[in-house]
């Protein structure tokens, strides 16, 4: 099987991108749902370009905040709307970004994190990267040619729009229209994305369907439209950013067990598919930690049999997430059994040697040596050598595979060593344009 000729459903990366309002993040998730919906039904009225600029303009408005998510987790990874939680309705009905971006980011450095990103995912052309890269740019500083200045207004405005919703809600709704006419009598527009604001807000049917919190992502989204793997890849890359940035104890554990996860397929395997599939796995292994409380992530001592019990919920998370997309299956056969253990005392399945194949062995192993080898609330990360022999107490024991752990004992003292400081930057992302200006987005890291 070439996973290079296969090809993944936009419509599934959406509703894996829906599953992350179940974490802190929800509010910046609504909103960003809020703008998509509002960018592809005013771009249906401009009417420019082919078919897919309707969606274009969908995942542009779903995915020009994801820089912020991002720095968000970065910057207050103790609780994302702790310093603006006044301004922020629990069920995420009402709120306003303003306090937050004041915090975080006020120069909106986003912008350009959010374009690196997803330039990266290769799902948009680049006048809509354009667009996202200026979704805060004025209309008399943008620059470029008609297309590009119309469509970086249009998320501009629908970003606008969709604040204002959510800010004005709590006064009412017939305050909440009456500020968004106001918006657009006052806001410098394009003529046509003005007359497309003015048009969707007239239309009663179709606007209804922005103004609540579910996404209806099967009225807006193209479900034939289809990316290539490598490209999904890259957006699950996105995803994982968002989870190990909820803590600095985190920070590149999921690249770093997806990373020596692929090498030591390579070691022991030796084929490109399984190296690629246990790099995938890697990735997906931990992201039902979105759902994971962050008082329990951030806790300064071990936890006691309760807050055990909901952080080892997260791989039945991780498992309900993917378990609903055929594409990835082979995948989350594998990632979903990285807690369990060879005599059948791992969980959450309580599997047994039997039952585990060399994928899900080789997994299992990485995890172990990352989480020794880095640092945890409760203590410092172990030495290499040190996490080694732990790792044969527990191979010893009959839990992990000895012949995986003698592969993963050659390759350190050969002098293999995982990336930790920059990978979040170079192993997530690649090389950026700009990089610079990123690392200084990520400057806790750098």
């Amino acid at each position: 099987m070439d996973l290079r000729l296969e090809s993944v459903a936009v419509s599934d990366l959406i509703n894996l991108f829906d599953d992350m309002k179940i974490s802190n993040l929800s509010p910046l998730i609504v909103h960003s749902f809020d703008v998509a919906k509002i960018s592809s039904l005013m771009m249906k009225r401009i009417g420019i370009g082919d078919s897919n600029d309707v969606l274009y303009a969908y995942l542009s408005g779903l995915f020009h905040d994801i820089g912020l998510l991002a720095l968000t987790e970065l910057k207050m990874p103790k609780g994302v709307f702790i310093a603006t939680k006044a301004d922020i309705s629990q069920r995420g009905e009402s709120f306003n970004l303003d306090p937050l971006l004041y915090k975080i980011d006020k120069d909106y450095i986003h912008s350009r994190f959010s374009y690196e990103i997803l330039r990266r995912m290769k799902i948009l052309p680049s006048d809509y990267l354009k667009a996202v890269l200026n979704h805060h740019t004025p209309l008399e500083e943008l620059t470029g040619n008609d297309r590009e200045i119309l469509l970086s207004n249009l998320i501009n405005v629908a970003d606008m729009m969709a604040q204002m919703i959510r800010k004005s809600i709590r006064w009412g709704a017939s305050e909440s229209i009456r500020a968004l006419f106001d918006l657009l009598a006052k806001y410098p527009m394009v003529n046509e994305v003005k007359k497309a604001a003015k048009d969707l807000i007239n239309s009663y049917v179709e606007f209804g369907y922005v103004l609540d919190d579910n996404p209806y992502i099967e009225r807006f989204c193209n479900f034939g439209f289809q990316i290539g793997f490598h490209e999904a890849i890259e957006f699950l890359k996105a995803m994982v950013l968002l989870v190990d940035l909820r803590s600095p104890f985190t920070l590149s554990h999921t690249s770093g067990v997806a990373i020596l996860a692929r090498d030591l397929a390579s070691e022991m395997i030796k084929t490109d598919f399984d190296s690629l599939v246990m790099y995938v796995a890697g990735l997906m292994h931990d992201l039902g930690k979105i759902k994971t409380p962050l008082e329990v992530l951030h806790k300064p001592g071990k936890l006691d049999m309760h807050e055990a019990y909901i952080m080892k919920m997260h791989v039945v998370d991780t498992y309900k997430m993917f378990s609903k997309y055929p594409k990835f299956e082979e995948f989350t056969a594998v990632a979903s059994t990285h807690h369990e253990r060879l005599d059948g005392s791992g969980y959450p399945w309580g599997l047994k040697a039997k039952d585990l194949g060399m994928r899900s062995r080789i997994l299992q192993v990485a995890d172990v040596y990352e989480a020794l080898t880095e640092n945890r609330p409760y203590r410092e990360g172990m030495k290499p050598l040190n996490a080694l022999g732990v790792i044969e107490n527990m191979v010893n024991h009959g839990k992990l595979d000895l012949n995986v752990y003698e592969a993963l004992k050659q390759m350190v003292k050969n002098g293999y060593e995982v990336k930790r400081s920059d990978v979040v930057l170079v192993e997530f992302f690649g090389e950026f344009e700009n990089v610079e200006e990123v690392k200084k987005v990520l400057d806790r890291i750098s």
